[in-house]
């Protein structure tokens, strides 16, 4: 059964895309793509991998859970923090404009956005750091997140350039199409860093076979990001039944992305569990 399961799904995506394409818009493409991989994909490499894909539906429990906390703390700090880094920041620049010139106020500019980095880096570290080591059943240490934090000061760093490129380089007709592609592909390299520093410790080799494993095999990954992108639209829908008021819409779409994140990165573990 399961080695015709995964092409009948791909062709209900292909039915729902041509139906629907008008309602769904830009991410019918999403819809497309992952459609036709389940279709043309090997059926013994569909069976294997649906299998796979359903297991990681078996292990959302008390450890799921845990990890959607641990990225929603990390969520709800990036969110208090920012805006009272800003207003300090606004109470230094008001002192400095009035005693000297522009020398202060780029001192004072650099040294609020180290201060900002510092601080979201040090969060995004331990709780990052967290999650997957929940995810991989391991014990917290303070050699891991010692590194862990270096690995990501590296990460960060090696992302300015290309960020910069995506926001000032790319037209504003295709900004936002621009820094969707540009979120996907850093979830995807990230997440696959993340996992290989968590299992060994080592940060060159995480750094490296980061963008190895994420690119250079990205084809084992077709297929699974195939399903996820079937458990998004199916999950998407829960929004036709919720208010449409800003405030709530905000809300549901942080508990969507931190409930769907938790489960891919459960998901991804065991792809990558498979390939290394």
């Amino acid at each position: 059964m399961n080695n015709q399961l995964t092409r009948i799904l791909g062709f209900i995506l292909l039915v729902i895309s041509a139906v629907f394409h008008k309602q769904i818009g830009f991410s019918v493409i999403l819809l497309v793509l992952a459609g036709l991989v389940m279709l043309i994909k090997d059926r013994v490499i569909a069976a294997r991998e649906l299998s796979l894909f359903l297991k990681s539906f078996r292990l959302i429990g008390k450890r799921y859970v845990l990890i959607a906390f641990y990225d929603m703390v990390c969520l709800g700090f990036f969110f208090f923090a920012v805006p009272l880094l800003a207003r300090w920041f606004t109470q230094r620049i008001g002192s400095v404009t009035s005693m000297a010139g522009i020398v202060s106020v780029i001192v004072v500019l650099a040294a609020y956005f180290a201060a900002v980095t510092l601080v979201l880096l040090v969060a995004y570290t331990i709780f990052k750091g967290l999650v997957w080591l929940t995810i991989l059943n391991k014990n917290p240490a303070a050699l891991y997140f010692k590194r862990f934090f270096l690995l990501n000061l590296c990460w960060w760093l090696i992302l300015l350039v290309p960020f910069a490129v995506l926001l000032f380089g790319v037209k504003p007709d295709y900004l936002l199409y621009s820094i969707a592609v540009f979120a996907v592909l850093y979830i995807h390299v990230t997440s696959v860093m993340h996992f290989v520093f968590t299992r060994n410790l080592r940060l060159g080799n995480a750094l490296r076979q980061g963008f190895v494993l994420a690119f250079g095999r990205f084809r084992d990954f077709l297929l699974p990001y195939s399903f996820m992108v079937l458990v998004y639209f199916v999950l998407l829908q829960v929004f036709w039944f919720i208010p449409k008021n800003a405030s709530i819409m905000l809300f549901a779409s942080l508990l969507f992305t931190v409930f769907y994140l938790a489960w891919y990165r459960i998901y991804l573990s065991l792809v990558l569990r498979k390939i290394t």
